[in-house]
């Protein structure tokens, strides 16, 4: 980095501090909320100000980026035409397991997808639509794992198929083939 170059260091609210970095990467970085929890800046490391206050950055401030609610819409109806082709599975198709895996496996998968559409892990600022969309998912996914773990503790998970069957190759070896007549 040249001596003219200003090197932007950014913190947060428990004291964590990283930089320095160039100012594209700085506001791309704030730009792309994966500093969510900066709350302060400085150009030199040891002299700080509030973030939205530093004027490289400020216009980052102003608006929040909006996603267009017709996105949003589109993600919701994706969500429902999804949640539509799972309705008629059974519980371990739906969490992506074979018929016979264990009570362990089935939680440990709803656990994975439920995270997702949890009421509590979505957004406040989450648009509508996706919002009623994720509790119905999540709603689907809790009835599945109950009906999962019904079945499971009733022993009536069917047992694994038989093993397909194999070529015997401790018999005898055929006999040589035949020559092949030119």
């Amino acid at each position: 980095m040249s001596s003219s170059a200003v090197g932007y260091w950014v913190g947060d609210s428990l004291g964590r501090v990283l930089g320095p970095l160039q100012l594209q990467a700085f506001r791309e970085l704030i730009a792309s909320g994966r500093l969510k929890t900066a709350v302060r800046a400085s150009r030199d490391g040891t002299n700080w100000v509030p973030l939205q206050d530093l004027p490289e950055v400020r216009d980052l401030f102003v608006a929040p980026p909006v996603t267009s609610p017709s996105v949003e819409l589109q993600q919701a109806e994706r969500l429902r035409t999804q949640l539509r082709g799972l309705l008629h599975l059974p519980p371990h198709e739906v969490f992506g397991l074979k018929p016979q895996a264990s009570l362990d496996e089935f939680r440990s998968a709803f656990f994975r997808m439920a995270k997702r559409f949890s009421p509590d892990h979505l957004a406040p600022d989450l648009h509508p639509e996706l919002r009623k969309i994720s509790v119905e998912i999540f709603d689907f996914l809790s009835r599945r794992i109950r009906e999962a773990e019904t079945l499971v503790l009733k022993g009536a998970v069917p047992p694994p198929p038989p093993p397909p069957p194999r070529l015997d190759m401790s018999g005898a070896l055929p006999p040589a083939p035949l020559p092949l007549s030119g």
